[in-house]
């Protein structure tokens, strides 16, 4: 497929429980509806430009389409880092469009942020599809996420803080936090709003069980204000926290991606390997 539209709904969206023909997702949220969920890319006015995804609703036993909706681009945010490194602005021609004019390797997609995307389609997908109520409350957290699909993320071996595998875990869960922030922020969702809440989520988006999750926030707070190197629980970084939260969304993404780039350079740094020592002189000599 020149979309390469199986990758993109596969991997980029993580929507695997559908099926994808041509260039469209299909999908039977609760197998006992009648009801279908189809996604495709939403075409502009010019060939093999688009601007976004269209979700429509459709019924298997009486035909049509119930309800449609379009998801676009540039109101997710799905292009802005890949159109602000080339200068590319609202108004300017092919802003948060994606294009299929040319023989190339890579996909047209490629540098997409869908984080927005798919909350957006996971919101729309229960307004149509809600879940079923929750069974009677397990016997422990574990078997709650067993019971929801998701896989248990790995606990401590005992004490946490002295596991140095589950702290490097940490140290990764945090690094994805702040990518994800960085893909979320907008005029309507901004720093705080995006930190808060991992860690009802840590178990599927960081690797890390739900109740360390909250490490991971502070962790990511206090790398954002630049104040890594204390406790992210000092009254400084909250402080620093709630100014930056009431700066424009421009310069909360800049803060976020600065934190990015110094974990990046404190982990290659540490990956550095240690020269071996000297062999020993010889006692002996002529």
């Amino acid at each position: 497929m020149a979309l390469h539209a199986e990758q993109f709904f596969t991997q980029q969206l993580d929507l695997t429980d559908g099926t994808v023909i041509g260039d469209t997702y299909y999908a039977t949220p609760r197998p006992d509806s009648p009801l279908r969920l189809r996604i495709s890319f939403s075409r502009t006015i010019r060939a093999e430009e688009y601007d976004g995804l269209r979700l429509q609703i459709l019924h298997a036993e009486q035909g049509g389409v119930l309800d449609t909706v379009l998801l676009t681009f540039a109101d997710h945010a799905t292009f802005h880092s890949r159109d602000a490194a080339i200068g590319r602005f609202p108004g300017y021609d092919g802003y948060a469009k994606l294009r299929d004019w040319h023989e190339r390797d890579d996909p047209p997609w490629q540098g997409a942020a869908t984080t927005k995307l798919r909350r957006a389609i996971e919101q729309y997908t229960l307004l149509w599809f809600p879940q079923p109520p929750a069974p009677p409350r397990p016997e422990t957290a574990v078997a709650q996420r067993t019971l929801s699909g998701h896989p248990p993320a790995p606990e401590p071996n005992g004490f946490w803080l002295v596991d140095a595998d589950f702290r490097k875990r940490l140290r990764s869960a945090t690094h994805v936090l702040l990518d994800i922030v960085a893909d979320c922020l907008d005029d309507d969702f901004r720093l705080i709003q995006a930190l808060d809440g991992a860690r009802y989520h840590a178990a599927e988006l960081l690797g890390i069980p739900n109740e360390f999750g909250v490490l991971a926030e502070a962790e990511a707070a206090a790398e954002i204000v630049g104040l890594a190197t204390g406790s992210p629980f000092t009254p400084a970084v909250i402080r620093a926290l709630v100014l930056l939260d009431q700066r424009p969304v421009d310069d909360q993404e800049r803060a976020v991606r600065a934190a990015l780039r110094r974990r990046a350079t404190t982990a290659s740094a540490t990956r550095k390997p240690i020269p071996a020592p000297p062999p020993p002189a010889s006692a002996r000599t002529r």
